[in-house]
Formats: structure tokens, sequence, C-alpha cells
């Protein structure tokens, strides 16, 4: 998630938060002018594409002020409101990797006093091994999720639904049966069936 500067907005620090979805890069853990950042600006079902060096992507709100065009989004020059979500924290790596995506690309803005709706939600897991058990664990509050512990602890957690599968592929879908509000949060962690051969 990062703010970025609108040409046609005037706040002083960052007209909009956007989320990047993703970097094309030719040096893995080095920075190049000529990187690119992929993200969605939350106003229409596209992809944007920025190259990240202060020349192409950068700006003050004065110099964006002062562009008669000033591309589709620049970053602030001057401040920086962005953060990276760089994965769940599950000290004892006893979760497996979970993917959900929903079923509107875009939401009511609460800003506007627009009312909220119903999403449905498809998880993916992946890394499973063909034949061993599963639970799928989902919660309301990111304070009910363990962040360290085995499998027993997770079981022992105040989660809101529990759904159990075996696996006939490394990857599994489920079509979640409870919507999530656009106004609200949801967390899944998978984790083994206890006594299958994988679980800790």
């Amino acid at each position: 998630m990062f703010g970025i500067f609108l040409r046609y907005m005037d706040y002083e620090d960052y007209d909009h938060i956007v989320p990047a979805i993703g970097i094309r890069y030719k040096t893995e853990n080095e920075f190049d002018p000529e990187d690119v950042i992929i993200y969605y600006d939350l106003y229409k079902k596209k992809v944007f594409e920025g190259i990240l060096n202060e020349n192409k992507m950068g700006s003050t709100r004065e110099f964006t002020r002062a562009k008669k065009y000033a591309g589709n989004a620049w970053i602030p020059l001057d401040i920086d409101y962005g953060i990276a979500i760089t994965g769940i924290l599950d000290e004892n790596q006893v979760t497996l990797p979970v993917r959900l995506s929903v079923s509107a690309w875009n939401e009511p803005n609460p800003a506007f006093h627009e009312d909220p709706i119903e999403m449905d939600g498809t998880v993916t897991v992946y890394n499973l091994t063909i034949g061993n058990t599963y639970i799928l664990l989902r919660y309301s509050s990111h304070r009910k999720v363990p962040t360290k512990g085995d499998v027993d602890v997770f079981l022992r957690s105040r989660f809101d639904e529990k759904h159990i599968f075996m696996a006939d592929d490394t990857t599994y879908v489920y079509q979640d049966t409870k919507k999530i509000p656009s106004t609200g949060c949801v967390y899944y962690r998978c984790i083994p069936m206890p006594g299958d051969g994988n679980a800790t």
C-alpha cells in the first residue's frame, strides 16, 4: 500500500492510497531506477504500471499542480506513507500459504456514506500433501489469530468458522459460504490435522 498524488486533487501529503500488487525488477535484492511497480488505483478495474524513479513517478505537490498532465499517479518525494505487508506472523511455521480472492473488485466508499456490501470469498491453500487432512480456520479479528504455537494452539483459538478437507492435489480451492462484509476484515489460517504426518 502506498500514497499517491493525483493531478486533479490537492492534499499536501498524498491524495489517495493504492495497493501494489507486484514489482517487476532487474535484480531481486537491489534497486534499479527502471524497476516497475504494478498497482490498482481502486477507481476502475485496470492494472497500472509505473517506473520507480524520481523523474518518471516521483513528485512534489507543487510539481504535480504545475503539470498539465501528470500521469496516472505520482509517488510523493517529501513524505513516505508506504507500508509493505510481507506475510503473516507464524513463529512456529505451522500454517500453510493461503490466498483470498473476493467477488468485487471495488467496494462502497464509507466517506460518501455508501452502504456496505457483502462479498463472496474464495480461499486457495497451497503446498498441500496429497492424502493429508487439513483444517481451514476463519477469524473476524486479527486479535484472535495466534502468532505462535503448534496446531493445537490454533484449534484452541477463538476462530469463527472451521472447514476440514482432505487434499487431492497440492492446492485446494474453497468457496466460503459465509459472506465477507466490505466494512469488515476476515483472516484465514490453514493447519494440518493433528495426527497427520506433517502436523507439528
